[in-house]
């Protein structure tokens, strides 16, 4: 049985029990996820299982992909060393929502993989979790294995998808792969930590509980079932394999790699490195379908990982520049029979990965360069390269921290590894604050008094209403009976004109009014994914608030203004930029402020020239002078996007989608808008930058923003011009001129330093001393020579061409030391290098160099004075070798 025959039998198998067949998700998961990328085939039904969107059907058949490189799911440090670990997974699942439970999803399971796969049922064994006695009696009883067969577990068998959510006791079934794979220990079994005989294939998962931030367990309204039968491991069962990689999933990708390379590593590690390019294409490839690019941040910046890191593996391998994009072909063909859409996208696909692929080689050669202007920067004065510096190579332009420690010591300093890595855990408890930032919920529990209705949005239509309080919070999300003055809180109400948080338009301000209590909504959002109810967070100013109060609630007015202009004019800059820079523009993302919009995008120019800049903004203001009226329709998705409506990828729309039209510019929106863009005012381009490889960001002001900014700009032009005495259209002219002085002056001012540099020169190489017949000249710099010990060393040099110089000087309590010897001394034995080793122990110091020049610092500035007097012996040393 081939990969796509299995994958296509266990979808047929579960249709043919009831299971309705449902496309799999993206790899980009709902935005309001706590994973940063689809991890299991059940993450897409969360809301589900919550009760928070209708189940699709009662039963429900899935192929999902998924992808595990971070968090409690990370395989990748086993990926190419283990036979059944890979960063990007199929996983195989059927599901109930309240319909079937346990007895019948495990009858299920057996069923398809006795009957229809025929496995020998005597090489399969399940595992159950540990006072979980039904699972176990089904398994028992129902299925006849033996009870030397089933295994209690406790943390292996109960299954979550992260740190909150849905969770459940489950049962794993495992795989004999037979004795020849095992430890041959007789304790061997199922869960054996010395081999993997026995391998874990399908995970039938209970779902029952809803975990909270505090780690309590709520039952889900429904329980349900939720299974992975994981596809790379069955289709290495069903081959009669020991390793995923020797299935047809893999085998042709690793054929198609370049053949020859030279390489210096034994072939089972070249083995490796030739199974980790494998998985890693296979992930870059469908990751890159999904829309995802190569960036510096959050999925572009996983996948920008996992091609570097094939790429290094290429390099082990001896393989020639551009190799990856030279297997997509290999890898969309071998995804092919299960996403034909993503063979038909492997071209494109692979200009970007070659793009990428080149930015790592063009990164190589530019850490090489920062990194020896650093070293440069720091010999003298350190021992080492911070751990700061390493961490800034790495992360900024991806310059791997083992190159930076070796071209280090070849310049005689150490690398801070340490700091690094306190950088790096830095970085990622950063990232982790930031996600759950991004990704924080308050969870509306209206306790014994059941469900809290939702909020209706009447806020297209209104910036008033009146209201009832459903529900109040303290800052914490805990439910509270009431808010009093002063007291910072969070409130629910059955009806809303406050837009909540969504689309990157930010949620709106304003008021609540009671007779006797005010509160100052400072923020609007919803509750969760489910965008079901509108949390209002904010402060009483006054009085006291109750549930089942009634209140006016008041949008900002101003607020809401400057919030649609800003919107409206998002949609028309899109416009613009397709207009300017092709069709091929697409949103990555944006955030729409009262008083600022930003807009990243997929540019299929690159960076913009500034001629190009000028005319986005010039066919923006063209579009706002036309003061097209706003349009809005709704209408099935399916039909949006077959007119041709622009949408983003990866956002997740429900089956009818509202339409916003404004001339040209059509787009799916569910943001607050202008009546006609002639209220925009006007539109100002204030930058455009790159925020990873291919994504552009631009930034933009409108209406009263615009018109302070600029204001800003002309008080700003006629102070300076005031200053130069010019006129504002004199000010380039003035300002070019200035800075032509500035540059002779600098000139003026360098040749004055040389000549003190000279004259001092001549001073130090009247007071040469003598040891032995080498002449030598020690000093302690004064402070004030205008350059460095090195540029004033080769200043005495360049006039006095025998001897050694030894120049010294203390910067912030540290010492630094620089040598000097001429060719004809160092021939003599008494190299710089020698000399600056014996000198160097006064400073507590470290350093290197050549034979003719050598430099280095010490923790000791004290020591500088003990340094100096130990020229002579130093160098009589030397001579005597």
């Amino acid at each position: 049985m081939t990969s796509a025959e299995l994958r296509r039998s266990f979808v047929d198998f579960f249709v043919g029990k009831g299971h309705k067949q449902l496309p799999g998700a993206s790899l980009i998961p709902d935005a309001m996820s706590t994973t940063l990328f689809t991890i299991a085939g059940m993450e897409p039904f969360v809301p589900v299982f919550l009760g928070e969107e209708p189940a699709p059907s009662s039963r429900v058949v899935t192929v999902q992909r998924c992808l595990r490189v971070a968090g409690g799911k990370n395989d990748i440090e086993n990926v190419g060393r283990s036979g059944r670990h890979g960063t990007f997974l199929e996983m195989l699942g059927n599901f109930s929502f309240g319909d079937y439970y346990k007895r019948e999803a495990i009858a299920f399971a057996w069923e398809y993989l006795t009957k229809t796969l025929a496995l020998p049922a005597e090489r399969l064994y399940a595992t159950v979790y540990v006072d979980d006695d039904e699972a176990a009696e089904i398994w028992r009883c129902d299925i006849g294995l033996a009870p030397e067969r089933i295994s209690r577990l406790r943390e292996d068998n109960f299954w979550d998808m992260g740190p909150t959510g849905p969770c459940g006791p489950c049962s794993e079934i495992f795989y004999d792969l037979g004795p020849h794979v095992g430890c041959g220990k007789t304790t061997c079994g199922v869960g054996c930590p010395d081999c993997d005989r026995y391998v874990e294939f399908w995970n039938l998962v209970f779902q029952q509980y809803d975990r909270d931030s505090s780690g309590t367990l709520h039952p889900l309204p429904k329980k349900c079932i939720d299974t992975g039968l994981g596809f790379e491991r069955t289709c290495m069962i069903i081959a009669g394999k020991t390793s995923i990689f020797d299935t047809d999933l893999y085998q042709d990708i690793i054929a198609s790699l370049p053949s020859g390379g030279r390489s210096a590593v034994a072939e089972p590690e070249r083995a490796v490195h030739r199974r980790i390019i494998a998985d890693h294409a296979r992930a870059v490839v469908n990751l890159i379908a999904d829309g995802v690019t190569p960036s510096n941040t959050d999925r572009g910046y996983v996948l920008r990982f996992l091609i570097r890191r094939a790429v290094r593996s290429g390099k082990v391998l001896g393989y020639p520049s551009a190799f990856l994009a030279g297997i997509v072909p290999a890898v969309a063909k071998s995804l092919a029979s299960g996403y034909p859409e993503i063979a038909a996208a492997s071209t494109g696909i692979a200009v970007k990965v070659r793009l990428e692929e080149s930015l790592f080689e063009a990164t190589i050669q530019r850490g090489q360069a920062i990194l020896a202007e650093k070293i440069e920067q720091l010999k003298g004065s350190h021992t080492a390269v911070p751990g700061s510096v390493v961490f800034l190579l790495h992360d900024t332009y991806g310059f791997p921290p083992e190159l930076t420690a070796e071209i280090a010591r070849e310049a005689g300093l150490e690398t801070d590894m340490a700091g690094y890595r306190d950088e790096m855990r830095a970085q990622r408890e950063r990232a982790r604050q930031d996600a759950m930032s991004k990704r924080a919920e308050v969870r509306v529990d209206a306790g014994s008094s059941g469900d809290v209705a939702p909020s209706v949005f009447v806020g297209y239509e209104t910036l008033e209403a009146h209201a009832t309080v459903l529900w109040l919070g303290d800052a914490r999300g805990t439910a509270v009976d009431s808010l009093d003055a002063g007291v910072e809180g969070l409130v629910v109400l059955d009806r809303t004109p406050f837009y909540a948080e969504r689309g990157g338009q930010m949620g709106d301000r304003g008021v609540f009014a009671t007779p006797e209590a005010t509160f100052d909504v400072q923020d609007a959002r919803y509750e969760d994914k489910s965008h079901r109810r509108v949390v209002h967070a904010g402060k009483m100013r006054a009085g006291s608030l109750k549930t089942g109060d009634r209140v006016d609630a008041m949008v900002d007015p101003a607020w809401r203004r400057e919030i649609r202009r800003h919107h409206s004019v998002t949609h028309l800059l899109q416009r613009a930029l397709k207009d300017v820079a092709g069709e091929g523009v697409a949103q990555r993302g944006s955030a729409v402020f009262a008083d600022r919009t930003r807009f990243d995008f997929d540019s299929p120019v690159g960076q913009l020239a500034k001629e190009q800049r000028t005319e986005v903004a010039s066919r923006v203001n063209d579009l706002i002078r036309s003061d097209h009226h706003v349009e809005v329709e709704e209408m099935p998705f399916a039909e949006a996007v077959a007119r041709g409506v622009v949408y983003m990828k990866g956002e997740r729309y429900g089956d009818i989608v509202r339409v916003v039209r404004f001339g040209p510019s059509v787009e799916l929106c569910g943001g607050t808008h202008v009546g006609s863009t002639g209220e925009i005012g006007h539109f100002i381009l204030l930058s455009e930058s790159a925020i990873g490889a291919g994504i552009r960001r631009v930034e933009g002001l409108a209406s009263e923003s615009a018109d302070a900014y600029d204001a800003r700009i002309r008080d700003a032009a006629e102070e300076a011009g005031s200053v130069l005495t010019a006129t504002i259209e004199q000010l380039p002219e003035a300002v070019a001129r200035l800075a032509r002085e500035r540059r002779e002056l600098e000139k003026k001012l360098a040749a004055l330093q040389s000549q003190i540099t000279a004259g001092r020169a001549g001073e130090y190489i009247a007071g040469a001393q003598d040891a032995d017949g080498v002449g030598y000249i020690a000093l302690r710099t004064r402070g004030d020579e205008g350059v460095d010990g090195r540029e004033l060393a080769n200043s005495i040099r360049s006039k006095w061409p025998s001897g050694v110089i030894v120049v010294a000087s203390a910067i912030d309590g540290k010492a630094s030391l620089v040598v000097s010897s001429s060719d004809d001394v160092a021939g003599k034995g008494a190299t710089a290098k020698s000399i600056f080793a014996a000198l160097a122990s006064h400073i507590d110091g470290k350093g290197g160099g050549t034979a003719t020049l050598a430099q280095g610092g010490g923790r000791n500035a004290e020591g500088i004075g003990a340094a100096l007097d130990s020229v002579p012996a130093a160098i009589r040393k030397a001579l005597r070798g």
